[in-house]
């Protein structure tokens, strides 16, 4: 989804309305959060409900297996593979470590820097003032506005009961605007996108496009949000927007973008930030709810690509290999790979040399063959995985089950 973003941000620039920007780039952030691989499911079964059911093997996704930790009675076996990942793993996690420590000093001091603010009481003119301008950009959590000491930058801190420090005199015209401008942040509520994004750079701190998507984020939120505040203003009220800008750039500088929202940006984004309000666009949003929503659906059908995992768990098991490893069972099974090849297989083939093997497993189906005292039979089929060296299968999915009155297979 980021890929997408950065391709119409070169292809449309900023031609189009930075507000469709912004909820792509919402998309995005959801994309590194959210675990996609179980949307597979729903759409396997989507496949099968649209689909004739003679034509659903065409069409059919072929999977692949993922390596894992396997538990037969009291033990645990682990692959050379498997130890690897734990390290891995233990350094992602030291890492984030690091990071969420770093992130919680920085909001420990923006909670001092607010808690300055706890002893005043707004007047019922500001009150009034406050409620007028909630009404007009649809706010119901309740929030409060304090007028911020000389130097410090217009911000809003909070989610649910969100708190604006507006550094002008509260009332005045300059003071309208930014207010205006921290009541469209409010109800977006890009507090807590913020901090998704922030939770997103820290779990994916080795991947340099999630920093990226900070940088785009941080940028579009303020584009988009200017857009909005002056949606169908006159051209003076723009300019007028457009020097505050510059002013409440060159006294406060750079905003640092955690868990607020500020109004002043980098005095070098200042320019950019300028023209993209200056510039005519037309916006639709449910023209653009539609595209985002496209490019969500075209985006997750790439869950096909995860790997399904599957837990060995035979329907006997002891405390070590041996025991299994010695077993007769009886009922006849095979596995059909995609180019139709027929493997025949039992439980014995399911643990054989499974500890050592690296294991390359192929995509196809697999069927258990059960004979009825009654002459007739009964075939279960499964999507299932097998290793080529080792020759062991792992049921992914069940596909159905079929019951014969007489038996004519033969296995």
């Amino acid at each position: 989804m980021m890929g997408m973003y950065l391709l119409l941000k070169c292809l449309l620039g900023d031609r189009v309305s930075a507000r469709l920007y912004y909820l792509i780039i919402r998309a995005a952030v959801l994309f590194y959060l959210i675990p996609l691989p179980f949307l597979k499911g729903w759409y396997r079964k989507l496949i099968r409900v649209s689909v004739p059911t003679g034509q659903i093997n065409r069409i059919w996704i072929p999977v692949e297996w993922t390596n894992h930790v396997m538990h037969v009675g009291s033990k645990v076996y682990v692959t050379n593979y498997e130890a690897v990942q734990m390290i891995v793993a233990g350094v992602w996690l030291f890492v984030v470590g690091i990071l969420m420590a770093g992130w919680i000093l920085k909001y420990v001091r923006i909670r001092r820097q607010i808690d300055k603010y706890t002893g005043m009481v707004m007047t019922e003119e500001q009150k009034a003032y406050l409620e007028d301008l909630k009404k007009q950009y649809g706010v119901r959590r309740p929030v409060i506005l304090y007028q911020g000491r000389e130097g410090e930058q217009t911000i809003t801190f909070g989610i649910f009961r969100p708190v604006i420090i507006c550094n002008r005199e509260i009332g005045s015209r300059e003071a309208q605007l930014l207010v205006r401008h921290e009541m469209v942040h409010i109800r977006r509520m890009d507090v807590l996108w913020k901090l998704l994004v922030l939770l997103v750079v820290m779990l994916h701190w080795w991947n340099p496009i999630a920093r990226k998507l900070r940088r785009a984020f941080e940028r579009v939120c303020e584009y988009s949000c200017d857009e909005t505040v002056m949606q169908a203003k006159p051209r003076e009220e723009v300019k007028e927007y457009l020097r505050l800008l510059i002013s409440e750039a060159s006294e406060t500088g750079t905003v640092s973008v955690g868990c607020q929202n500020g109004f002043a940006d980098d005095v070098e984004d200042i320019k950019e930030r300028m023209s993209n309000l200056l510039k005519e666009k037309k916006w639709n949003r449910y023209a653009a709810g539609i595209l985002v929503a496209a490019l969500v659906l075209c985006n997750s059908t790439t869950v096909f690509a995860y790997r399904d995992t599957a837990c060995f768990t035979p329907d006997r098991a002891d405390n070590d290999f041996s025991t299994l490893r010695d077993m007769e069972i009886p009922s006849k099974k095979r596995f059909t790979d995609t180019e139709g090849n027929i493997y025949p297989y039992s439980y014995r083939e399911l643990v054989m040399d499974y500890r050592g093997c690296s294991h390359e497993f192929e995509s196809g189906t697999a069927a258990t063959h059960t004979e009825q005292p009654d002459g007739g039979c009964e075939v279960k089929e499964y999507y299932a995985l097998r290793c080529s060296k080792c020759g062991h299968v792992d049921k992914v999915e069940s596909i159905g089950v079929y019951i014969y009155d007489a038996c004519l297979h033969e296995w």
